[in-house]
């Protein structure tokens, strides 16, 4: 038999967040992670002897890859996975859908944090944070700091404004060299917000390749303030000090330790966890959670996580 599969086929944040479980098979016999081909730049910076198996099919290319494996840890727990795993000894990852409608309806839980979640469907023992290797640092002499722009899901973004504003009180107190972050479709806001800032030493990034190379541009900052997302996971697991503005979520869904200390938020709104991703579009009219934003707040926080 070939040994322990792990196996997550999205999205990028929950690849990161099972890296510490990879980590912790990886200690006990070999280890092969499968996933969806775009995530390879992720698993080949979880630390040990991690091999990726890479999926461009469904079920049936991935029932096939899983054929010698003994023991199969499934964090995915989809009707692809089901169907690839049917008779097989598997460890399935059990999420409570229950649970994440009282977090939505405003119950005053937490859910766990899904990385000792993930831990859990291997073993009671070990560190489920997530690690990736860091192979590059700041360049010396400068302080460079991204900010993510833009978003799928609109609610959950920083607004330009609060953007722009971090962009230029990082340049002129801090002296910084800033980055606006994000996807290809996020490409035109981060140009705005880049003529916004003026004269400051200020460019965009956004949509310039593809995983690989975010990470390669995160691992060089020395701070990120970005909504939860993606790249904010990408930054914890390297490492990198990074500010997480919540807005229409929150640490209570179970994506983030319940006492991270990067967490920003405004004051507490009735309605905030709205959406399990965020939502498109505010379900009580008014945007509080994104309209209270004071940026000058969420800088002072920032250089506090720095400092």
């Amino acid at each position: 038999m070939a040994g322990n599969l792990l196996v997550r086929l999205h999205s990028l944040g929950d690849i990161v967040l099972a890296s510490g479980t990879a980590v912790s098979m990886a200690e006990s016999g070999s280890v092969s992670f499968a996933s969806r081909a775009v995530y390879e730049p992720i698993i080949r910076r979880i630390p040990g002897n991690i091999e990726p198996i890479m999926l461009t099919g469904g079920w049936k290319e991935l029932r096939e890859a899983s054929a010698d494996f003994s023991t199969i840890i499934d964090l995915q727990n989809n009707i692809t996975t089901k169907l690839a795993f049917a008779g097989r000894n598997t460890k399935r990852f059990c999420f409570s859908r229950r649970q994440r409608r009282q977090v939505l309806i405003g119950a005053p839980i937490t859910i766990p944090w899904r990385a000792e979640e993930y831990l859990k469907t291997w073993s009671d023992h070990g560190n489920p944070s997530p690690v990736l290797t860091r192979l590059e640092t700041p360049p010396d002499g400068r302080f460079t700091a991204g900010i993510v722009a833009g978003g799928r899901w609109p609610m959950k973004t920083i607004p330009s404004g609060v953007v722009t504003e971090l962009a230029r009180l990082l340049c002129d107190v801090k002296g910084a060299q800033v980055l606006i972050m994000g996807d290809s479709e996020d490409a035109p806001l981060a140009e705005y917000i880049v003529e916004q800032c003026g004269y400051r030493d200020v460019k965009t990034v956004a949509g310039e390749g593809g995983v690989s190379r975010l990470i390669s541009r995160i691992e060089r900052l020395d701070l990120l303030i970005s909504p939860d997302s993606g790249p904010a996971h990408l930054a914890m697991a390297l490492g990198v000090p990074v500010q997480v503005v919540f807005t229409s979520t929150s640490p209570a869904l179970g994506f983030w330790p319940e006492k991270f200390k990067g967490a920003f938020m405004v004051k507490p709104i009735p309605c905030r966890p709205c959406h399990r991703h965020g939502g498109k579009k505010c379900t009580a009219g008014d945007e509080q959670c994104r309209r209270m934003l004071v940026p000058r707040d969420v800088f002072e926080e920032a250089m506090c996580l720095v400092q």
